[in-house]
């Protein structure tokens, strides 16, 4: 078995060295061909020569650290396993290198016996990852309606509270625990169903499941959610991804994707391998998609966008069966001011075009739009999260493009707008109550 040991102290890599010639003294059968590297660049390189089994990776080393190495070496290498190993008691960095794709953290100065144990436990997680595909498969007890034949892991979620939508969305969408095609559609999806879910009292509940190329997402107890809700749930969220419906539930398949370099910064590396011993570059920066504070709207203007949608927020935030007329109208006046004010940035006019339209649609049908905000709720708090993560973004910490989320809150919009247009197309008939009757 290969290992590689990657510290800049050279008392460090023997210490580590002679811990490992005594475990295999201890554990007859057990044979280690180790090698060393002085940084992380190095150990990049010797990775892509050769295949290693166990990384030892410390993480404060000139040229390239051990956060940078160990997630660009988790890019091209899914099965090596890289184990933190550093003095350094900064929790920010353990959590990054954690996070970059190792999977331990060891402490200097090690503790023999402490490291006996975890090298045992290493290897016994390294003989189950060299079996076959399908003993690391289930058959039968899976949830999803695509596939059988997943791995027996699964994550669930328990989606009976405000709390626990959080939970979802942090975990997927900010601490970024997972990558897959469409995830944010989805768990926008998932998120907006459950709130449904919760309004009609029914237990919400997801399941995550895997194999090798895909992620399966399953909501259950959807039964009672009426259809024509769940379809415009997603349409809102622009789901692109294959799901399937039946009976109580809906599955969707993700599949998942392996981040790799550009182009640009592939061959930045490779050129920083080749000229290290001319001239060492320190490599600090690998992201792709620069993030940008947008400032193409007059202070002025933003002084009142900021007021009229503040307000705008706080009301479709509490939108639900006590809303009053006074509230209703409001909210329909802000819409139409916002729309006024970013008419003329061509920015943003397909949101300036989308607010206007519904602001004139819930104009003309605020009757229905009270009688039915309990049912509204859910697509107006989520209009609300949307537009002010919008804001935020584009005007205060940075969004990746001149037109974000343009198009998530124009559907929104048309959202809200088909329910309440739907008492003019649907008046006094079944399908009005199947919607509005909860």
């Amino acid at each position: 078995m290969n290992l590689l040991i990657v510290d800049d102290n050279k008392n460090n890599r023997l210490m580590l060295r002679l811990l490992l010639e005594d475990y295999m003294e201890e554990n007859s059968g057990v044979e280690f061909r180790m090698d060393e590297a002085t940084d992380g660049l190095e150990a990049l390189r010797m990775c892509e020569e050769k295949e290693y089994s166990i990384v030892f990776m410390d993480i404060m080393m000139p040229n390239m650290d051990g956060i940078e190495a160990t997630k660009l070496i988790r890019q091209n290498n899914k099965k090596i396993m890289i184990i933190a190993v550093s003095a350094v008691d900064d929790e920010q960095r353990q959590k990054e290198i954690l996070g970059g794709g190792a999977e331990d953290y060891v402490s200097k100065p090690i503790n023999a016996d402490i490291f006996n144990t975890r090298m045992s436990n290493y290897l016994q997680l390294l003989n189950a990852r060299n079996t076959t595909v399908e003993t690391k498969k289930v058959y039968t007890e899976s949830i999803n309606l695509f596939t059988k034949e997943i791995y027996s892991r699964h994550t669930y979620f328990d989606l009976s509270s405000e709390d626990a939508l959080s939970e979802l969305w942090e975990y997927y969408l900010l601490d970024g625990h997972e990558n897959a095609e469409g995830l944010s559609d989805v768990v926008r999806t998932v998120f907006s169903l459950a709130e449904v879910q919760i309004k009609l009292e029914l237990q919400s509940s997801l399941y995550v499941e895997d194999d090798e190329e895909y992620k399966y997402f399953s909501v259950v107890n959807i039964d009672k959610v009426p259809p024509k809700i769940l379809q415009l749930l997603l349409k809102k969220n622009e789901v692109r991804c294959e799901y399937k419906i039946q009976e109580d539930k809906i599955s969707f398949k993700l599949l998942k994707i392996i981040i790799a370099l550009d182009s640009v910064q592939a061959e930045t590396v490779v050129q920083t391998i080749e000229t290290q011993e001319e001239e060492p570059i320190v490599i600090s920066d690998y992201t792709s998609s620069k993030l940008e504070v947008f400032d193409y709207i007059d202070p002025d203007d933003m002084l009142d966008l900021e007021e009229f949608s503040a307000r705008l927020n706080s009301l479709m935030l509490i939108v639900s069966g006590d809303i009053t007329e006074k509230d209703a109208v409001e909210i329909y006046t802000n819409l139409e001011r916002i729309a006024t004010l970013l008419a003329s940035y061509p920015e943003v006019y397909p949101i300036s075009l989308a607010l206007k339209e519904l602001s004139s649609t819930m104009s003309l049908n605020i009757d229905t739009f009270i009688q039915n905000s309990e049912v509204l709720s859910p697509m107006c708090s989520a209009f609300a999260r949307d537009f002010m993560n919008w804001m935020e973004a584009s005007f205060h910490t940075g969004a990746p493009s001149v037109d974000f989320m343009n198009d998530t809150i124009v559907v929104n919009c048309q959202t809200i707008e088909s329910m309440l247009k739907m008492n003019d197309e649907t008046e006094a008939s079944e399908d009005m109550d199947d919607i509005f009757d909860f």
